[in-house]
């Protein structure tokens, strides 16, 4: 597993976003122009840019031509999650938050989240978790986006989103508890044992970060990287 974030903020200025926009394909060009707001246009490109690079370093590219890599295309899954068309065998999943973007890559499925530490009303949200984690929730508010994020990124592990209850299943220990809407048993499927794993960290400062995969996730750390060199020496 390989997990990437990087600041957006350089993205602000004009001529490098202008420089790196065509480090994706025209497909995340057109999702990027329909962004009515600047900010969001620099996250879906931070997040595009992440993917091609990690995908390099794989030897596959969403662009055509590039040396030393296999061509590939996004397909959408059954409730509309991103994958690679082809039998590439790389499994992939994006996130973005206030001037962060975050990749995650691995042979089979997985899910990445990444939230910027807010003020949020727990009492308003309690019917999202389960009686553990509120009570949880309770004794310590602020691990209100540890369990968020760990909650997303299972949904997107499985590629349920919003289809799949929240306070259907349980994440206050590594292992998720609880249980998995039929959709998604392909993504099962292909967890170990049917179970799925959660690895959060606090990547940077005010940021929280949680990765979901089908198997134990140890010595996992999160690699800054700095979006201005991405693709430096990269025809």
């Amino acid at each position: 597993m390989r997990v990437l974030i990087t600041n957006i903020s350089p993205l602000r200025d004009a001529a490098l976003y202008e420089e790196l926009l065509r480090y994706v394909p025209a497909e995340r060009q057109e999702k990027i122009a329909r962004c009515g707001k600047q900010e969001d246009r620099r996250r879906s490109l931070g997040a595009g840019l992440l993917l091609e690079y990690g995908l390099r370093s794989l030897g596959c590219s969403l662009l055509p031509l590039v040396p030393g890599t296999e061509t590939v295309h996004l397909v959408r899954g059954a409730h509309g999650k991103p994958e690679l068309s082809g039998g590439t065998g790389v499994h992939f999943n994006l996130s973005h938050a206030g001037d962060y973007a975050a990749a995650v890559f691995d042979d089979g499925a997985v899910g990445i989240d990444v939230e910027r530490a807010r003020r949020v009303n727990v009492n308003v949200m309690q019917r999202q978790f389960t009686a553990a984690e509120n009570a949880y929730l309770r004794s310590k508010p602020d691990a209100f986006l540890r369990l968020w994020t760990r909650k997303e990124s299972y949904c997107k592990a499985v590629g349920e989103g919003l289809h799949l209850p929240l306070s259907s299943f349980d994440v206050l220990e590594d292992q998720v508890a609880g249980r998995t809407a039929p959709a998604a048993e392909a993504a099962v499927r292909e967890a170990d044992a049917g179970q799925f794993y959660l690895y959060t960290e606090v990547p940077v400062k005010g940021y929280v970060l949680s990765v979901c995969a089908g198997h134990p996730i140890t010595g996992c750390p999160v690699e800054n990287v700095d979006l201005r060199k991405l693709f430096d020496g990269i025809s």
